[in-house]
């Protein structure tokens, strides 16, 4: 199944998982709050995991292990976590279990860890999967408490899932309390929550199973298949980079009249590197008929699917969907329309007007994998994906003018505009030096054609007129013309003229693929050559 095919890749990708709890190395009396580090490191390691257990012991304890945390692919805590303060006299005992119950501090130290995992700039859009082991049986409150404890912090987007009391979830990191099986005199939980309890050795399956449902796709599967072979080969990776290659390198440089482009030689050296390991495994091929077959008969609903009108209504028309339908369309075909009315037909088993098929492969294909409201926003976030230079975006990053960026005028109006000067055209500008930057303008449009996305979704289209053209002089920074981070955390390009009489500034807005930009320069280039001539009509409409 495709369930078991991405668990698969799932046990793959996962390697280290790290445990935070204050009773990892006791050896006290066996309660529902200890926890037995030497046999959960044991079960782990068996099935090829890298499972560290910290046992935090002081409060400062948490600054490194929140910094551990963020390395993990998987991070396990116990929810109460007694620790002592640096001042205090370590030498002196004391009786944990009396110092929660005076302080109670259940909670107070994993709801930090959480919050300062997440409010990490760096993490907050990452995939996430973070369990709370625990010995307490009042799970459901646990997860109302982390939930609260984010929303205080102003980390949005979580909420309890639906279905699941014990689980706080986001679209891309999930959050779950789940019992320790130690037992313990007088506890039980509710019946309700039986499902909830896992002993150590469920644990590495229990992990799996949670991170596939939150990965389960074509694309998340094909990412973290390459990202573990990759990982793999970071060894044979180093070789390849090798010190030996150090006076080779810096031979290099002292000949080029600026350093900034060695230091783009050896980005494209490492990511060629990367794209040759992913070829070579096949990789480029890991979405084949066979897993397409899995992902179609998992998650495609056999029955009636209506066909869309241009306003996005249901049409009267309807056509069967099947995995084996939907297969043929998959499959290579020169002619692609042909394709498509040879594969759908209507609930009567009649071929469906070309007309409709066309208006169905223009604005609604997708509608054939996915529900008619969704396919706005995937579709948006797919082309971006192909668009953007890239989709993780860095608030330390400073981008610079080059082909390929968008900006947007701080005047009234807001006007967009990509830059068009060649990458070659944009470096080795000098301190105490200015350049002169091409832009085109860039309409932005609700309805219609256009030709790329903002990160924020707005459309927008290339204005082809000749007097759309704009050059703007910018001063040179480390060799380019770099943005510079506002207050307000936006980076904006200053022109030479930016000054308290003219206000206008660039925001940045994103980068986009070399390759496409390129195409849309090559396209613009070419809607400057036209030839304006009065030539008989009878002539002209023949032709």
């Amino acid at each position: 199944t495709f369930t078991e095919l991405s668990k698969k890749v799932t046990d793959s990708f996962i390697q280290n998982i790290i445990f935070i709890d204050d009773k990892a190395y006791n050896n006290g009396q066996n309660d529902q709050h200890e926890f037995d580090a030497q046999e959960v490191t044991e079960i782990f390691s068996k099935k090829g995991k890298i499972c560290a257990v910290y046992k935090p012991k002081v409060i400062s304890d948490l600054d490194y292990l929140t910094a551990i945390a963020k390395k993990s692919d998987v991070t396990i805590l116990d929810w109460q976590i007694v620790l002592d303060d640096e001042s205090s006299d370590s030498s002196e005992p004391q009786d944990n279990e009396v110092d929660a119950e005076e302080d109670d501090v259940r909670g107070l130290y994993t709801k930090k860890i959480i919050t300062s995992l997440l409010s990490d700039v760096d993490n907050q859009h990452c995939m996430k999967l973070i369990l709370i082991y625990t010995g307490e049986i009042d799970l459901p409150s646990i997860a109302l408490e982390i939930e609260r404890a984010l929303a205080e912090k102003n980390i949005t987007g979580f909420s309890i899932a639906s279905g699941d009391p014990c689980t706080v979830s986001s679209s891309n990191c999930k959050i779950m309390v789940i019992s320790k099986s130690n037992g313990g005199t007088g506890r039980t939980h509710l019946p309700a929550l039986a499902q909830k309890i896992k002993t150590y050795d469920e644990l590495p399956d229990f992990i799996s199973l949670q991170f596939t449902e939150m990965t389960s796709g074509l694309l998340s599967n094909f990412a973290m298949e390459s990202l573990a072979e990759i990982r793999r080969n970071f060894h044979h990776i180093l070789t390849l980079f090798s010190k030996d290659l150090d006076a080779a390198y810096l031979a290099h440089q002292t000949l080029l009249p600026n350093t900034f482009d060695a230091n783009e030689l050896l980005v494209q050296l490492l990511s060629d590197t990367f794209s040759s390991i992913i070829r070579y495994k096949n990789l480029n091929h890991y979405i084949d008929e066979k897993t397409l077959k899995l992902w179609l008969e998992h998650n495609i609903e056999e029955g009636e699917r209506p066909l869309y009108t241009k306003d996005g209504a249901e049409d009267n028309v309807r056509y069967i969907r099947n995995a084996g339908v939907l297969l043929n369309l998959l499959k290579t075909n020169a002619d692609v329309r042909e394709k498509y009315c040879n594969s759908l037909l209507s609930t009567d088993s009649q071929p469906i007007a070309k007309a409709k098929i066309e208006l169905l492969m223009k604005k609604f294909a997708t509608t054939l994998f996915a529900e008619v409201n969704t396919i706005d926003n995937v579709n948006k976030k797919f082309a971006k994906l192909c668009y953007h230079r890239s989709s993780i975006f860095s608030p330390r990053h400073l981008p610079f003018l080059s082909l390929g960026t968008v900006v947007k005028s701080t005047l009234t109006g807001g006007d967009y505009y990509i830059c068009i000067q060649q990458r070659c055209d944009s470096v080795r500008i000098g301190e105490d030096e200015s350049r002169r930057f091409l832009f085109i303008s860039l309409k932005q449009v609700d309805d219609g054609g256009f030709n790329f996305l903002t990160p924020d979704g707005i459309k927008l289209k290339i204005d082809r007129s000749t007097y759309s053209l704009r050059t703007i002089k910018f001063n040179g920074s480390d060799g380019v013309a770099l943005a510079k981070k506002d207050e307000d955390n936006k980076k904006y390009f200053e022109p030479t003229y930016y000054s308290e009489n003219h206000h206008e500034r660039f925001e940045f807005i994103v980068e986009l693929k070399e390759l496409y930009a390129q195409k849309i320069v090559e396209e613009y280039s070419s809607s400057l050559s036209r030839v304006g001539l009065d030539e008989p009509e009878w002539v002209r409409r023949l032709n």
